[in-house]
């Protein structure tokens, strides 16, 4: 994929609206996330989704590798039932990437746990991501 290097489509000298600076942004993040995308599928033995990364990562900074399902739509910027697909998803693919838990004061409610095989992905893939991520974001230095 690639990234365009060139800040400003017009004219040296020329300014950009803050309009225009706002969709230059946003088509630069997309072309970002999808570089991303093809990374993390490319680079995982479960071909995992920019999602299912951020939902690694999410765990990997919390105490104890583990969060409450609830809290995850916040994090991951997905409805409730979105994450419930995703988590459903890896376990159903059977990876061995998280784990699930009763929480022991609410027996309704669920924690997601990063498994030792999930930290292990999650470090290859951070290597992964962060090169992409120095040659994607060049046009910021």
């Amino acid at each position: 994929m690639d990234i365009l290097l060139c800040y400003n489509s017009k004219k040296k000298g020329d300014t950009m609206t803050y309009l225009e600076k706002w969709f230059d942004f946003n088509r630069r993040q997309k072309e970002i996330e999808s570089l991303l995308e093809e990374t993390i599928a490319q680079q995982s033995e479960q071909s995992l989704t920019l999602k299912e990364f951020y939902l690694l990562y999410y765990l990997d900074l919390a105490q104890e590798k583990s969060l409450r399902q609830i809290d995850l739509p916040d994090k991951l910027h997905l409805s409730p039932s979105a994450v419930s697909r995703m988590v459903a998803r890896l376990e159903a693919k059977n990876c061995g990437l998280l784990s699930r838990r009763c929480c022991d004061q609410d027996r309704r409610s669920s924690f997601i746990c990063l498994t030792s095989d999930g930290q292990n992905t999650l470090t290859t893939l951070q290597k992964a991501v962060e090169a992409s991520l120095e040659t994607g974001l060049d046009f910021l230095i």
